[in-house]
């Protein structure tokens, strides 16, 4: 065990090594007092899938214990499993520009609409810059439950997962509350939702998408103003994304997202 590890002087003080309690206390979050969320980079949230680098022990991405369908904090590797509590406190539409697989892949760029001089393929429904391929992309700004507090991350959308996204939206955007006789949009983070994989086939092959089922209200001051502060970060422009990951593209495009009425899990 490490020499750091925190040590339990009784029950009620916390030590790390010969540094007492007190110390610690007193000087909590010194040095981080001009940090803000706008000063920090959101990591995103993504789908482990068959092929994923993250399920290959050589691969520099391996994260032990990776199976299809967990889904993983891309900055610090950690892996929720199949099913995790969000709150939904921001939305925005972005168009991710990738080196095809077959040429290297790799992230180009990252824009806010779609690049001029963009092309369509109307078999494939495939966008593409040159070589480059445009990728829409949704980005969910969300709170993570973990125990009992939130941490703030992006879900990322692309492929089959977009019809996933604009249900949701249109979800969120049917809310109504009505305060002191008022009916009134509601914010979408007053409420909590169950993130959660399922997998998914067409001709193409398997691979697993989200599904998201409303838990309800939440009743804290606290986790609400949390969320209002990463809202109004997103409107602002000011909150800042860690990159795509290859995975976010790897989905396969179901017969949904194609046009035809097949039921996508919700």
């Amino acid at each position: 065990m490490s020499k750091q590890q925190l040590k339990k002087k009784d029950s009620t003080e916390l030590a790390v090594g010969d540094i007492s309690a007190d110390l610690i206390l007193k000087s909590a979050g010194k040095g981080l007092e001009n940090i803000t969320n706008d000063d920090i980079t959101i990591p995103r949230l993504a789908i482990i899938q068959s092929g994923s680098p993250q399920r290959k022990k050589k691969d520099e991405k391996y994260i032990e214990g990776a199976e299809e369908g967990n889904i993983f904090n891309t900055v610090t590797n950690e892996l929720y499993g199949h099913g995790i509590v969000v709150i939904p406190c921001g939305y925005r539409k972005s168009y991710v520009e990738w080196v095809p697989r077959e040429k290297g892949g790799g992230l180009v760029a990252v824009h806010d609409i779609k690049p001029e001089g963009s092309k369509t393929d109307s078999s494939t429904r495939k966008t593409f810059l040159g070589e480059n391929q445009i990728v829409d992309t949704a980005e969910h700004f969300v709170l993570v439950k973990k125990d009992k507090s939130y941490e703030p991350a992006v879900l990322t959308m692309t492929s089959s997962n977009l019809s996933v996204s604009r249900k949701w939206n249109t979800l969120l955007k049917m809310k109504r509350i009505n305060v002191k006789g008022q009916t009134v949009e509601t914010p979408s983070f007053m409420y909590e939702f169950r993130l959660s994989t399922v997998e998914a086939e067409n001709d193409l092959g398997n691979w697993h998408k989200y599904k998201i089922e409303e838990i309800g209200q939440i009743e804290s001051k606290d986790v609400f103003k949390q969320g209002q502060g990463l809202a109004e970060s997103v409107t602002t422009g000011k909150v800042k994304a860690s990159e795509p990951l290859d995975t976010d593209a790897s989905e396969e495009q179901d017969d949904d997202d194609k046009g035809n009425n097949k039921k996508v899990p919700f």
